[in-house]
């Protein structure tokens, strides 16, 4: 008698052939499939039954038919699924992770920083910077307020010397990483990967009660250009200034009021927000608006300690990872085209851009709580 290890087939017509090649077709697909994809196959099967198909019965008895049992790698390839919640420098992130095999696992995911309000307030200027007291302590006018009280005398608007602005981070990204436990235990790993976000990664603007400021500032500049042009200009007999036109009318500066602005806006130049070397005057909308611009695709290098995944019977794990996203380059702080990174920018906001000068990497670290999926 032959072993009970192997299996027999007793075709009686032409119809069973059919089947039982259907049949071996379907167990092989099935096994190649598995083994592609690093499922884990079943070690034994032994049954003994019956199949009957249209009206054909096929016979088999097997038991104990032994498959073989695929590398340890690939029954652990994505045959594990961790979901994970992760807060710290890059914000707010969720992801999830697979294995790649025992020592290597894929983690892909998204986070957000959150849009946290900064406050800040910067002074209008006019000119070089002059003192508001004598050698002797006493309180003496600046150029700004001369020029403030002369501008309210013509036009009877205000002039603030305060802007109040708002400075909030825009930085979201999505993540591609690989972590690499190199050691048996599994708490110390290291992280390569790359990180693809928005090339804005922060932005400042100034507050709505700001704009009454800005569109006297820029009301000013204006009429600075027209009356310099208009008394400089060797056709314009009578040094009026054109405010206005509509239709044939025009509402037009005085010879006496334009040589008295003329006095003042010779000597002291055009109004804003000195930076050094850079003014920064209101745009048409009579808004101040920066940003803070770096490359979308941002490699990262880092490493971490603890279970970033959970082990055995755990349902969840704790991990703390650590590295750096290089930005390829110094970030860089747009206004309106120019980049205050290559200019000479004094006061409060040469002191941001100082910072994200000197900014070469961005550093992170990261609490990760891991939850396992199945």
């Amino acid at each position: 008698m032959p072993s009970q290890n192997h299996l027999y087939i007793r075709p009686t017509n032409i119809l069973q052939m059919k089947e039982i090649l259907r049949w071996t077709y379907s167990v092989l697909l099935l096994l190649l499939s598995e083994m592609a994809f690093g499922q884990e196959v079943v070690d034994t099967l032994a049954w003994e039954r019956g199949m009957k198909q249209n009206d054909v019965m096929v016979e088999t008895r097997a038991q104990d038919v032994t498959l073989l049992r695929p590398t340890m790698s690939e029954t652990h390839r994505f045959d594990r699924l961790w979901g994970a919640l992760s807060l710290g420098t890059t914000g707010i992130g969720l992801d999830l992770s697979t294995p790649i095999s025992e020592a290597v696992h894929l983690r892909a995911g998204f986070s957000i920083f959150p849009s946290l309000k900064t406050h800040m307030n910067f002074g209008i200027r006019v000119g070089e910077s002059d003192p508001k007291y004598d050698k002797n302590g006493n309180r003496i006018e600046t150029k700004f307020e001369k020029l403030a009280n002369a501008f309210n005398q013509v036009t009877g608007q205000e002039l603030s010397e305060n802007v109040r602005m708002v400075g909030r981070p825009t930085f979201y990204n999505a993540k591609l990483l690989v972590d690499v436990f190199p050691f048996k235990n599994k708490k110390w790993f290291l992280t390569g990967g790359i990180y693809y976000g928005n090339e804005q990664i922060a932005r400042a603007y100034n507050t709505p009660e700001a704009m009454n400021v800005l569109y006297s500032v820029s009301l000013y500049n204006s009429l600075h250009g027209k009356v310099i042009d208009a008394v400089e200009d060797p056709w314009n007999i009578d040094n009026e200034v054109v405010l206005m036109e509509v239709g044939n009318a025009a509402i037009v500066l005085e010879q006496e009021k334009t040589e008295y602005l003329y006095k003042y806006m010779k000597r002291y130049g055009r109004m804003g927000i000195h930076l050094g070397d850079y003014y920064l005057e209101p745009d048409k909308d009579n808004m101040v608006k920066c940003s803070v611009k770096a490359n979308r695709l941002k490699p990262y290098l880092g490493f971490g300690y603890g279970n970033a995944t959970p082990q055995g019977d755990k349902r969840y794990a704790f991990s703390l990872e650590a590295g750096m996203l290089m930005w390829g380059g110094t970030p860089r702080v747009d206004c309106y085209g120019t980049d205050l990174v290559d200019m000479n920018v004094k006061g409060r906001v040469g002191h941001y851009v100082d910072f994200f000068k000197a900014l070469k990497v961005f550093p992170v670290v990261n609490l990760r709580i891991a939850c396992r999926l199945f």
